[in-house]
Parts: C-alpha cells; structure tokens; sequence
C-alpha cells in the first residue's frame, strides 16, 4: 500500500452523504469526474484538464476510482482509455448541482487555467439538461470547435455533449476558449459567443435558443 492510498479514511456515520465523500470526498476526485462526464480520456488528456496534479496522485486516484467500481479502464487503439461505469455516471446529477452553486459563489482565488474541453462539455450539458422546452423534439448533431478541440452536442429531448469530434454533424460551429469562459459566467450571451461555421444553420440556432 502507497503512502497516498494510506492517506484514505472513512467518516464512519450512518448517513448517505458521508458515503458519498468516503469515495468522492479526495481532492482531485471530484474533478476527475467533472472530466470523464465531459467523454472518456486517455491518461495524458486527463493530466491536461487537470492542471497542478501530480502524475503519481492522478495514477493513484484512478487506481482507487477503478476498484470502487467508478471507473473503467479500457483498451482503446493500443492505449488506455478511462471512462465512467453506469455507478461513476450516476454522480452526473449531483456533480452540476454543485457546479451551479459554485458559479454562484465568489472565487477563493484567481482563475488561472481555462476550462478543459471535457469541463466545458460537462457544462453545457448541465445548461441544455435545463432548457426544457427550448430543446427542439429532433435530434440535431453540432460539431463545436474550441481553439482546435472538439466536443459532439446532440440536441433532442435528452441532450447530450460528448468531448469528440462528429463524424456527420448537422452543423460546425466555432467558439473560442475566451467566449466560451465569459457565456459560462454569464458575461456574455449565447448568441455572441458560439458562431456558425457550416452546415444547417437552423440547427445552429436551435443550439443557442436552448442555451440561451
């Protein structure tokens, strides 16, 4: 057992919310996750969105994550790719809630990473999830390029945003990384941020009606 594995306590209460911290209660954890519900990543992706931590920290936590049955590691071409099992993704919920109480409080100090692509689509989703009846009863698939990275946004009653490119989206659209940061903390509008590249325009307009 590692010095980091040995650092893992329990809160040892009767009480659900004290389970919860008991696997996702670990700094890093819950970050971890807010990445893997934005798609499933390779390792050196995860470091990436998870400026500051240690190689060996985020080995360690995955290697917990995998054991709790949070997290699966799969052979995918010829590498390692993590991706939430169906208990992992069932913290969704609960992870955008808490996002959303962030976004209310004021910052304990400067930002100074942007958001991973895998964030920003975890955020989206949060937005589209709550458009209600601003979300269109067909699918529409949008391609969103961010500073030359991709995420996949399906539209339709049950919204989806993937960190992944699209094979046949209905429509591309640009945003840049700046924008995308200024819209998710209400500085800016949807209309002003997100901007049609190509394909069905209407789709595009859909896209920013519902996150508007």
């Amino acid at each position: 057992m590692t010095a980091i594995e040995k650092e893992r306590k329990s809160y040892e209460q009767m009480c659900p919310m004290a389970t919860a911290l008991d696997f996702v209660g670990d700094r890093w954890t819950v970050l971890i996750l807010r990445e893997l519900l934005g798609g499933p990543a390779r390792f050196q992706e995860l470091r990436d969105g998870l400026p500051g931590i240690a190689t060996n920290l985020l080995t360690e936590r995955l290697r917990r994550m995998e054991g709790d049955g949070i997290v699966r590691r799969v052979e995918f071409g010829g590498s390692g790719l993590y991706t939430l099992t169906e208990a992992g993704a069932g913290i969704r919920t609960a992870i955008e809630e808490l996002g959303m109480w962030g976004a209310r409080m004021d910052r304990v100090g400067p930002a100074v990473h942007p958001r991973s692509i895998r964030a920003t689509a975890m955020a989206l989703q949060a937005m589209l999830s709550r458009a209600g009846d601003a979300l269109p009863m067909e699918a529409d698939v949008i391609e969103l390029e961010m500073d030359g990275e991709y995420a996949e946004v399906v539209l339709g009653p049950r919204p989806t945003v993937t960190a992944r490119t699209s094979p046949q989206p209905d429509a591309r659209v640009s945003v840049a990384s700046a924008a995308i940061a200024d819209f998710l903390v209400g500085q800016c509008d949807a209309a002003a941020a997100f901007n049609h590249v190509s394909g069905d325009e209407k789709a595009t307009r859909r896209m920013v009606n519902a996150l508007s």
